[in-house]
């Protein structure tokens, strides 16, 4: 076992109802559990053992966790950084070459399935969309808006590490 650290997408969970954002976060202690106690490092895995703890909380809590996220939608908003192979993958289904992202990271030996698609495809991925920056307001410090802090709450967006120090780098489930 060891440590991680959860992180949930608060652009995918702000605008939805709070009992996501509690069964997602469930879902993804379960993850974390399974990780620290049998060095589970498969966290995409929801086999049998992730199925008990999740049967187990939803039983005694009356939560719904389950295996898959039904956020498609939001998803799919924020993939804005797209990627086609040039290779024979891209007339296949069901993503016909393409691969699409939140973050602008390149397709590559790093994702769980780049061997694979080596071997069967052999093709180059190119960056084909991403996102419009240029309706975004770029704002200076000075420019913002300040809350007067009187001193009866923490600073917005404080952190745990503040209060529990993390040394490790971690996993990220």
């Amino acid at each position: 076992g060891g440590m991680c650290s959860i992180r949930l997408s608060e652009p995918l969970l702000k605008l939805r109802p709070r009992k996501d954002l509690v069964e997602t976060l469930l879902h993804e202690m379960i993850h974390a559990l399974l990780f620290v106690t049998n060095n589970d490092k498969d966290h995409e895995s929801h086999g049998p053992e992730f199925c008990k703890h999740m049967y187990r909380i939803n039983r005694l809590t009356g939560a719904n966790i389950t295996i898959y996220h039904e956020f498609h939608d939001e998803v799919d908003f924020y993939r804005q950084h797209w990627w086609r192979c040039n290779g024979p993958c891209r007339n296949r289904k069901p993503y016909y070459g393409y691969v699409k992202r939140v973050m602008n990271r390149a397709p590559s030996a790093n994702d769980h399935w780049w061997a694979e698609h080596q071997k069967s495809c052999g093709g180059t991925y190119t960056k084909v969309r991403e996102p419009d920056n240029s309706s975004k307001k770029c704002k200076k410090k000075d420019d913002q808006a300040k809350i007067p802090d009187d001193g009866s709450r923490k600073a917005r967006g404080s952190s745990i590490q503040s209060i529990i120090p993390f040394s490790g780098k971690g996993y990220i489930l």
